[in-house]
């Protein structure tokens, strides 16, 4: 019985503390919680199923990796972007992405450039529809996967495992929200011109047109930021918190 013992309990740690990182990093990815917001350790825990500690080990790793602040005698919160955090995430994004979709030209399936083609015109339609329940979900979910289609038919692993390290903070998502009608007119024609590129087998063109892509973001990003204080804003809380049920 000891033996049965011992044997689960140096696993049962390592496995609670690597659920409670990955449940907490995507609640955060899913803005249920918001750039700024408090994180309480009890409430997690109890959410998760789990003691303190293993919450208490997941603060430590995701603050390692800049998702939480974390203050002395305060506890964690969420991290705030300020303006140099954006300039610098779309200035890496800028030089790595549009190598990746280079690359990703000569090397990419003829499956993949019509799934590109139906997540181009998918995007369309929602921006033309973006006042709709779930619209704004809808759109997310789709960039990303077109995103990481075209990223990962580059063959070059590591730079994609960098970008996306870069593209799944919660930021992305505070951008979509704050696009205006210009600016998703816009991302949706540089995301049909980059598949036309690729059907094309013109490497120069899919490069420029992400940049062009990438930067025209980080610039309506800037802008709203510094309207903002050069932070992004914490919103209104819901009044209830159903943000936080899928922890359930």
């Amino acid at each position: 019985m000891q033996e049965a013992i011992s044997d689960k309990t140096p696993s049962a740690a390592p496995k609670s503390a690597d659920h409670a990182y990955a449940e907490i990093k995507r609640a955060i990815v899913d803005m249920r919680y918001l750039p700024g917001e408090s994180m309480r350790e009890e409430e997690l825990a109890r959410s998760l199923g789990v003691s303190r500690t293993p919450v208490r080990e997941a603060f430590r790793r995701l603050g390692a990796e800049g998702w939480l602040e974390i203050r002395p005698n305060q506890g964690a919160r969420v991290r705030v972007w300020s303006v140099r955090d954006v300039e610098e995430i779309f200035e890496a994004r800028a030089l790595i992405e549009p190598y990746l979709v280079g690359c990703a030209v000569a090397r990419i399936s003829a499956e993949d450039v019509e799934v590109l083609h139906r997540l181009a015109t998918e995007m369309r339609a929602i921006a033309h529809a973006i006042d709709e329940s779930g619209a704004l979900e809808k759109w997310f979910v789709a960039n990303r996967a077109f995103h990481e289609i075209l990223t990962s038919a580059s063959g070059n692993t590591r730079l994609n495992q960098t970008l996306n390290s870069m593209k799944e903070i919660p930021l992305i998502k505070w951008t979509f929200r704050n696009y205006t009608e210009e600016d998703r007119e816009r991302s949706v024609q540089q995301h049909s011109e980059i598949v036309e590129a690729i059907r094309s087998g013109d490497r120069e063109w899919a490069e420029s047109t992400m940049k062009s892509h990438i930067l025209a973001a980080r610039q309506s990003v800037l802008q709203k930021l510094k309207a903002n204080q050069g932070a992004v804003p914490v919103e209104n809380k819901p009044k209830t918190d159903k943000r936080r049920q899928p922890y359930a």
